[in-house]
């Protein structure tokens, strides 16, 4: 007779623990600034080819050149200080800055284009905290800007506001074209590769705000506009930072402009 099997007692199999996600890799802080180098002067590029177009066009280019430099930058700028052609420019820019900043966070495997920029998904309550702090913000320069000094619209809004034609190509290059293209720079490529960097949080804040802030140059002679600038870039970081999300700071930057070029465009200046 075969010999009976000692009892055994049941095994319970147990499953082997699933290993954390691996980090997703990100462009380094030299190809990140690189690339924000980059998206820089597509932009740019965007602007001077629609500048000289419209230099070309209104007969400004052959003026300038017969003048045989008689005819100063100041005065060339004035020519085309175009409110419609600047709002022109600043929206169609949208249509190359954008797809080059999704496409530098798309060949970043295993990375997807808006992914790398910042696509999780926000609570439905965040919105209208962020969008509420960015307008008390405002308010609160409002209210202090003639305390501490500034008591007019800065001169570059006075001559976009006097030069245009239709008011809603400036509208839309303030309100829309601007803040698509420097949330999807500052906040979106060069903040994923900072944040991940030894910079840490406050260092790409820092950093981020610094490099947008220089952008409006425009500014420096206002210290309490260039001080504000600085606040809302901050902000806009902390916004980006807390929600993960590229359009959240997107839409409190395009809060922040469309109310100004509201005022601006509703604003009776003298001839």
């Amino acid at each position: 007779m075969p010999m009976a099997q000692p009892y055994e007692s049941p095994q319970t199999e147990v499953g082997m623990p699933s290993p954390p996600p691996l980090a997703k890799p990100v462009w380094n802080v030299w190809w990140t600034l690189l690339w924000g180098i980059t998206l820089i002067l597509i932009w740019q590029l965007v602007q001077a080819i629609g500048m000289v177009i419209y230099m070309i066009s209104e007969g400004i280019l052959g003026e300038y050149i017969s003048s045989k430099g008689k005819m100063s930058e100041q005065e060339l700028m004035d020519r085309i200080m175009d409110g419609d052609l600047i709002g022109i420019l600043s929206f169609v820019s949208i249509f190359a800055v954008c797809p080059a900043a999704w496409l530098i966070g798309k060949i970043k495997k295993p990375w997807g284009g808006m992914d790398y920029l910042g696509h999780e998904r926000v609570k439905w309550w965040g919105w209208p905290i962020w969008l509420t702090i960015t307008f008390i913000l405002m308010m609160g320069m409002n209210a202090l800007g003639p305390m501490l000094g500034l008591d007019e619209m800065h001169d570059s809004m006075i001559t976009m506001a006097k030069s245009t034609d239709y008011p809603v190509l400036l509208f839309l290059g303030i309100a829309v074209g601007a803040p698509f293209v420097e949330e999807f720079i500052f906040r979106g490529v060069l903040w994923r590769g900072f944040r991940k960097s030894r910079l840490g949080l406050w260092g790409t804040i820092i950093l981020t705000t610094i490099f947008w802030s220089a952008l409006h140059i425009q500014y420096m002679n206002e210290p309490v506009i260039f001080i504000f600038l600085f606040i809302f870039g901050i902000i806009l970081g902390l916004a980006r930072e807390k929600t993960g999300n590229i359009w959240v700071p997107v839409t409190m930057h395009a809060l922040n402009n469309g109310i100004s070029a509201i005022v601006m465009l509703t604003t009776e200046f003298p001839a």
